[in-house]
């Protein structure tokens, strides 16, 4: 009903770092006497309209939860729990816009209204005064915590964009360059698929059948194999790093424009979103449909589609439906709900696959986390839409504020929270965050599951010609970072068929 509530809400009292626990509870022990006390069922709607839309309001007992409407999608902003505030910016300058907030267990709500300040100001103006003060300070604390997560948030979204268009403008190459052995080695490599492209592109044209021979289409996997290969061979070579990087900027420069026809690469080097692997590219690779620009595109296309990693990344849906599977059904005789969190979430395939073959879907409450509420929208227009009884939860946050601690939600204690690629962007200051403060919200003997791709030979072409940079780890890197985690060893490396995306399982003591 508010749109001053804000997506970080308040600090709770007597957590300010300037006000001691005693002297915070005193005050609001105090100023509750002039607020007034309303009680919510779960899932009950806290109507706030008219004065009381500018009224101040904190949370007794139980939780609340913030939201909007987008497109017809219900996008959860907040979940603010008992000891919080909210409404305080709306209170301080005037404003009302619209919120929906409802509860989400049983719960009391102190209201502070017009009137109740007023009587508070008049009757006890030192309480009064040391409210607002507090209230005050809490504020500054939170923008004062936006401010502070500048610079990581930069380091973020460098990393997100890691790969980005590194060659807009055609450069001349020096003149040393054509002296040098890495020259003929790119100068071959870029001949031989252009001349052996063409004559199959030659062929296409020329065969007036809609449908792709079957016979092209083996010969334009075996000069598209063959130049994987060749890549393969060139970066296994010892040379000068200038030479280096000289060569692939000409590979890539010379070689792309055949790519560009697929639209798999196409929308991969073009990062609409700001990164290579949105929620749309997942799409695309699940639907496993080539296209493209001509019958050359679709070729490409397809060929691209079943690289390593795109198998990879269809086989990881799979393995998280099974695990999804497998431990809910060990925890669904241990407790009422089962409560799966999924961070940066995307279109979260995997776990409606694993709700529709659910036959005890009452039982799931889900909290599906992404910074993009495009992604929300798309789960609940297009993959949310079979019937099932289970509790799904879209929220839109930003991960890395969440794991950093720059943003506290009332999201309980988790049975299972799992991410299936957000980690493959992130260096290891913001792994071990992120892991750590997962394990603060797992039950004891919850599960935490995180997917990161290894290192494995597509990495030369999606580094090089895709532009998909992405940080690989091996199994001995994962449990390393795990190590310096709360986790530490209790956890297991798990693959799906391809070997390429592995998965940390992690328990916490129980």
């Amino acid at each position: 009903m508010l749109d001053h509530v804000s997506s970080e809400h308040t600090l709770s009292v007597g957590q300010s770092p300037e006000e001691p626990v005693s002297i915070a509870d005193k005050i609001l022990k105090h100023a509750l006497v002039f607020s007034k006390e309303v009680s919510y069922k779960r899932t009950e709607k806290i109507i706030i309209s008219g004065t009381e839309s500018l009224a101040l309001y904190y949370v007794i007992e139980g939780a609340v939860e913030v939201s909007h409407s987008t497109s017809g999608t219900k996008i959860v902003v907040a979940l603010i729990g008992a000891g919080n505030f909210f409404g305080e910016i709306g209170f301080f300058d005037g404003t009302s816009r619209i919120r929906d907030i409802r509860a989400t267990k049983k719960t009391r709500i102190a209201i502070f209204d017009q009137q109740g300040m007023a009587r508070l100001q008049q009757e006890a103006p030192t309480v009064h005064s040391e409210f607002m003060t507090f209230l005050t300070r809490s504020i500054c604390l939170k923008f004062r915590r936006v401010l502070e997560e500048r610079e990581p948030m930069t380091g973020y979204a460098a990393s997100l964009s890691t790969g980005g268009r590194s060659y807009d403008v055609s450069k001349p190459l020096p003149d040393f360059f054509f002296k040098s052995a890495t020259w003929q080695d790119v100068n071959r490599i870029v001949d031989d698929f252009k001349s052996k492209l063409f004559n199959v592109s030659f062929k296409l044209q020329k065969d007036p059948r809609e449908e792709i021979p079957e016979d092209l289409k083996q010969q334009c996997i075996t000069v598209l194999n063959g130049f994987y290969e060749q890549l393969l061979a060139f970066k296994g070579k010892d040379r000068e790093q200038s030479e280096e990087d000289l060569g692939w900027g000409y590979i890539f420069k010379e070689i792309y424009p055949y790519f560009m026809r697929s639209r798999f690469s196409e929308r991969i080097y073009f990062k609409p979103k700001g990164y290579a692997g949105d929620f749309l590219m997942m799409e695309q690779i699940y639907r496993n449909v080539p296209e493209g620009d001509g019958k050359l595109g679709v070729l490409v296309d397809g060929w691209c589609l079943d690289s390593v990693g795109a198998r990879a990344i269809r086989g990881r849906r799979r393995l998280l439906r099974e695990q999804l599977a497998v431990l809910s059904r060990q925890k669904k005789s241990q407790c009422r709900t089962i409560k799966i969190m999924n961070l940066a979430c995307g279109s979260n395939r995997e776990l409606f696959d694993f709700i529709k073959d659910c036959d005890y879907s009452e039982q799931i409450e889900a909290l599906c986390m992404d910074i993009d509420s495009d992604a929300l929208a798309f789960t609940d227009q297009q993959v949310n839409v079979f019937s099932h009884q289970a509790t799904i939860r879209l929220m839109s946050e930003n991960l890395v504020k969440w794991a950093l601690g720059k943003v506290i939600h009332d999201i309980g204690d988790q049975d299972i929270i799992y991410s299936s690629g957000l980690t493959d962007y992130l260096d290891t200051r913001l792994f071990i965050a992120l892991v750590s403060r997962c394990h603060e919200h797992l039950k004891p003997g919850g599960k935490l599951i995180v997917g990161n791709f290894a290192p494995n030979p597509d990495r030369t072409f999606m580094d090089h010609i895709l532009q998909w940079r992405l940080i690989y780890r091996n199994e001995e890197e994962l449990r390393e970072l795990f190590r310096a985690s709360p986790f530490r060893h209790n956890v297991r490396i798990i693959s799906e068929e391809q070997g390429v995306n592995l998965f940390a399982v992690a328990t916490k003591d129980g």
